[in-house]
């Protein structure tokens, strides 16, 4: 489990939004034992929290939870664009398949 996704967040308003996804950090096993996530949080800082305060998130899952969005859009010049279809060309791939597979590598994304 690399992401939770907040299901409440009082006392901690200012820190968490509910139904927001956040990143796992590793906890230490006391930290673990005593019930505590380390996550990213809205200032951007790692922070311990109760684990009731979240709930595991499971990509690819068919109970996979509605986030809002089903597509993305990204903008890139023509003289990019034109970069990337003539590498799409030479490895045999679809551009869409090369803007992913960049997108992984630099994000991190769990895998489906």
């Amino acid at each position: 489990m690399k992401y939770v996704r907040c299901i409440k967040n009082e006392g901690y308003a200012a820190s968490l939004s509910v139904g927001k996804v956040y990143k796992l950090l590793p906890t230490t096993e006391t930290e673990r034992k005593s019930g505590l996530l380390r996550v990213i949080d809205n200032a951007g800082e790692d922070y311990l929290y109760d684990t009731s305060y979240f709930q595991p998130m499971s990509f690819g899952a068919a109970s996979e939870p509605d986030l809002g969005f089903t597509a993305m859009t990204i903008q890139v010049s023509q003289s990019t664009k034109a970069i990337l279809q003539a590498e799409a060309l030479a490895t045999h791939k679809s551009t869409s398949a090369l803007v992913r597979e960049w997108l992984d590598e630099r994000l991190d994304l769990p895998a489906n």
